[in-house]
């Protein structure tokens, strides 16, 4: 799961937040991603057991544009996936404010989204491991 704190120069904004794994020599192996429209943001208990992940909605009722002044909390799932990150690589977030290859955008050209992290806003991602 990831929680983000986020600000953006757009009432809107499109969250896509991959997971990948890092070699020593850089080479990126792509492990599995999430996506969230800010605005469809709202959490709501899911209508079925979803194994405690977040769950929203996103009905038309649900949206909220986001705050100017103030970060605001997006909390979203991984795709679920199994995988062993191999000794010595590192583990990578990318977050990106769009995937022109698989969602449309919300319109707004270029916006500039901000991650907080720090005490009061503790942007976060939980892994599961087994060991």
């Amino acid at each position: 799961m990831v929680t983000l704190y986020v600000t953006s120069s757009t009432r809107d904004a499109d969250l896509h937040v991959l997971l990948e794994e890092v070699d020593e020599n850089r080479v990126v192996r792509y492990v599995t991603e999430g996506v969230l429209r800010a605005s469809h943001r709202k959490l709501d208990e899911a209508p079925w057991d979803n194994l405690g992940l977040p769950y929203q909605r996103s009905f038309e009722g649900d949206k909220t544009p986001l705050p100017t002044d103030t970060p605001a909390e997006l909390v979203l799932d991984l795709h679920p996936t199994s995988t062993v990150f191999n000794a010595g690589h590192r583990i990578r977030v990318t977050i990106m404010g769009a995937d022109a290859d698989n969602t449309e955008s919300t319109g707004a050209p270029n916006p500039t989204i901000a991650v907080y992290h720090s005490q009061t806003h503790p942007s976060h991602i939980t892994l599961p491991t087994v060991p």
